[in-house]
């Protein structure tokens, strides 16, 4: 036992695993000591614990030792999964502690919901990807209200959006329109393949079959309502359109009040050369004007990337650039004052994304990850109209969220990502390994050169503004490459990064982010990470509780204190934790500061993991 335990440890970065040990053995002790205090502890609000850069050695091997030892096996997480119910609401929910009523307003969450079909033709079919989960919206309205204690009302009301692909699944008895990871019928010869791509072809034309839930965008410009007369709906802190946004090249718009799906509306209704049928999940917004940026991706040998901008003061969407690079999947992308910065990671999609079709799901028609293969990095000139301007490339690597970019005072770009080396955690987010199904879950999680490729590092890179291309001049290989300036390595960090959106665009300190200390199939723990000191603040309720992703809302300022900066630390933070143990999800307020809880919001249920929310100030 003493050995394998020494084996696995060698996996997470140590060289001489007892040298290592004995070296890190008192800071370890205390650490492990500290956390397992936090993880047994019976109260009932979470609370926050310190860690420095001196800790992350001694973390990554914890994280190890708690895979090892199967305590993901003590967290239940079943119910963020299966089981879920459907509340059009608004109902109350039960207010503990204070959440501040600056934060009042209206934060939508989406995400998958069920992840299965019963009853269908064929009996039950059991959903393959936790990203293809049948998409559910959520939307937790915090209201200023002086007739209750502490002043702050909060109230609940969720819409499932999927629910003609869940007709057709009954029906049919299959998941028959192109997904994420839908694992095919082992048994299906070439006749049956070639079938299922006519009846894909035939699906795809019928947008009412599209699972669209990863982003919640308000009031994205160049996209007209598809209903009308929504707007007047007597709340306040509603926007005047929500659009839903997904990796294919459509928007779900939903009524902000109800959330019925209203519609899909195709990007080509934007600008007609958006062709293509893939786009990040994140477009982003320019913090100055409000225009819309992302970017459109055409499949085929030379694959084509086409960079957009809809303008936020006349609706009208303009190409700012098109390039050929290699078809990929690819979440989310880049923005700085003057630059959108497309990397194209190493999650290549075979025969140039053709087999897309042909497999029916992104997953199966990714290429084996090749160390070989190389980020390719496009900086496209978004202000004065250049272009393409510069390419860099950097070692192979993949990747879902940026966290923030932006230009130094040198107009040098700053990317800052976070990074994994391979694609092999897709693979860990099957339901089969988070549900632990028929223990697939041990299967994968027990396999220490996998598990240890599933943990991320905060990265942030440089590309100099010397190599960036004259105006006219082509970008020719050999491309250069970036700096990496550092990188701040798991459990220090995690997934869903969020920033104060003040930020976004220009230098920030702080990125807070879902952990995974080896407790969870999923996650454990909200994270701040201070990108300057390496120091981390960690959130965590007691054993069971799983968070969502953090949705920071800064402080509204004081009229006495407008014309003084705040800090950037200056709000809250709002995740949706579920209690695995109780099977009920709460609203948790936490001080962005201190990562010390102010505050829940009870729900006498379920949650659904989401994926990623925005919060409608009511202010």
């Amino acid at each position: 036992r003493t050995v394998h335990k020494f084996r696995r440890l060698a996996f997470f970065g140590l060289e001489d695993p007892r040298r290592q040990e004995e070296e890190a053995g008192a800071s370890s002790r205390q650490l492990h000591q500290t956390l397992s205090e936090r993880t047994s502890s019976a109260v009932v609000m979470g609370s926050a614990i310190t860690l420095t850069s001196a800790n992350e050695e001694a973390g990554r091997q914890l994280v190890g030792e708690h895979f090892a030892r199967g305590l993901f096996r003590e967290w239940p997480n079943d119910a963020g999964f299966d089981g879920l119910t459907e509340t059009r609401g608004p109902v109350d929910l039960v207010v503990r502690g204070r959440i501040p009523a600056w934060a009042a307003g209206s934060l939508y969450r989406t995400g998958p919901g069920a992840c299965k079909v019963e009853d269908t033709k064929s009996g039950t079919l059991d959903i393959s990807h936790w990203f293809d989960g049948l998409a559910h919206t959520h939307r937790f309205d915090i209201v200023e209200d002086e007739s209750v204690a502490g002043g702050i009302r909060v109230q609940y009301s969720s819409r499932r959006q999927s629910e003609a692909l869940e007709k057709d699944i009954r029906e049919s008895g299959s998941y028959r329109s192109l997904s994420f990871g839908q694992r095919s019928d082992p048994c299906m010869g070439m006749f049956g393949k070639l079938m299922s791509v006519f009846r894909r072809m035939k699906i795809e034309r019928s947008t009412d079959l599209d699972n669209v839930g990863v982003t919640v965008n308000a009031d994205v410009p160049g996209l007209r309502s598809l209903a009308q007369g929504h707007k007047d709906s007597g709340h306040a802190t509603l926007p005047g359109n929500v659009f839903i946004g997904t990796d294919a090249a459509v928007f779900a718009e939903i009524n902000p009040k109800t959330m019925e799906r209203l519609g899909v509306i195709s990007h080509q209704k934007l600008h007609t050369q958006l062709r293509g049928p893939e786009v990040p999940a994140h477009g982003q917004r320019d913090p100055e004007t409000g225009d819309y940026i992302s970017f459109n991706a055409d499949f085929g040998r030379k694959g084509v990337y086409r960079v957009f901008l809809s303008s936020a003061e006349t609706g009208k969407t303009t190409i700012l650039a098109s390039f050929n690079g290699t078809p990929a999947y690819i979440h989310s992308f880049f923005l700085t004052r003057n630059y959108a910065i497309i990397c194209v990671p190493s999650s290549h999609l075979k025969l140039g994304g053709a087999k897309v079709l042909w497999e029916g799901s992104i997953v199966e028609a990714l290429q084996p990850f090749d160390n070989s293969l190389e980020c390719h990095w496009y900086v496209v000139d978004r202000r004065l109209g250049k272009g393409l301007v510069g390419g860099f490339a950097s070692p192979a690597g993949f990747f879902f969220h940026s966290t923030n970019s932006f230009e130094d005072d040198e107009g040098n770009i700053i990317c800052e990502l976070v990074a994994y080396p391979s694609t092999t955690l897709i693979h860990r987010l099957y339901y089969d390994v988070l549900l632990n199904r028929d223990g697939k879950g041990e299967q994968f999680l027990y396999d220490s050169k996998r598990l240890v490729e599933t943990f991320p590092g905060l990265v942030r890179y440089k590309f100099l503004k010397t190599d960036l291309v004259p105006q006219g001049s082509k970008v020719k290989a050999p491309l250069p490459s970036p700096s990496k300036e550092w990188e701040i390595p798991a459990p220090h960090v995690g997934e869903f990064p969020t920033i104060n959106p003040a930020y976004a665009c220009r230098r920030h300190r702080f990125v807070y982010s879902l952990i995974d200390r080896g407790y969870s199939t999923l996650y454990d723990g909200i994270a701040k990470t201070d990108t300057q000191t390496r120091e981390v603040l960690v959130w965590s309720g007691p054993t069971g509780h799983t968070p969502g992703e953090a949705i920071f809302v800064p402080r509204v300022p004081r009229p006495s204190t407008v014309d003084k900066p705040s800090r950037e630390d200056d709000g809250v933070l709002l995740s949706v934790v579920l209690d695995g143990h109780k099977r009920t999800s709460y609203l948790v307020c936490l001080d962005a500061r201190t990562m010390e809880e102010l505050g829940q919001a009870d729900c006498n249920f379920a949650v659904g993991f989401g994926f990623h929310g925005q919060h409608i100030t009511g202010i």
